[in-house]
């Protein structure tokens, strides 16, 4: 659903989450017992917008953890929550390592789907499928990707970790 906004006789179709941010940065947002902040400095937005699709998160909602992206060496390292991928290039693609924390109560099984790329115009996607694992424990699994890719591996590729699921 859209609203329309209109400025300058010029109708726009704003999404409800881009309603919401431009609500909250013109009223403000208040506990009740504070007085409204004053600053002579304009309110500053993020530098990009939320996706059309997409909807205000639930107050009692956490947010997406975000990836942290760090190196060991020539190894790249990705890891949000509780999957860590770790991808090497090699002669042949790269060397793609996944490591899946169980952080529940209970033995569960994991799938962890993971693409690799270029950012531009090349894209492999993998599945990396845990059996069982132990809470506390830790499942790992290794895969060769890009064996078939045509021309020059990134040196720095793009890694998304695209889904987590548990059963």
């Amino acid at each position: 659903m859209q609203l329309m906004l209109s400025c300058r006789n010029v109708l726009r179709p704003v999404t409800w989450g881009a309603a919401l941010l431009a609500t909250t940065l013109v009223t403000g947002c208040s506990d009740g017992e504070s007085s409204p902040t004053t600053s002579s400095s304009p309110p500053t937005l993020p530098a990009s917008a939320p996706s059309a699709s997409s909807a205000p998160a639930s107050p009692g909602v956490s947010p997406e953890p975000s990836p942290i992206i760090s190196y060991l060496g020539k190894t790249k390292i990705v890891t949000v929550g509780d999957v860590e991928v770790r991808a090497t290039r090699n002669a042949l693609g790269f060397n793609v390592a996944c490591n899946m924390t169980n952080s529940r109560d209970a033995p569960l099984n994991f799938r962890v789907t993971v693409s690799i790329g270029n950012g531009k115009d090349w894209v492999q996607t993998t599945k990396f499928d845990f059996g069982r694992i132990e809470p506390g424990q830790v499942g790992r699994e290794t895969v060769l990707m890009g064996d078939s890719y045509e021309g020059e591996p990134p040196d720095d590729p793009n890694i998304y970790i695209d889904s987590t699921i548990n059963y």
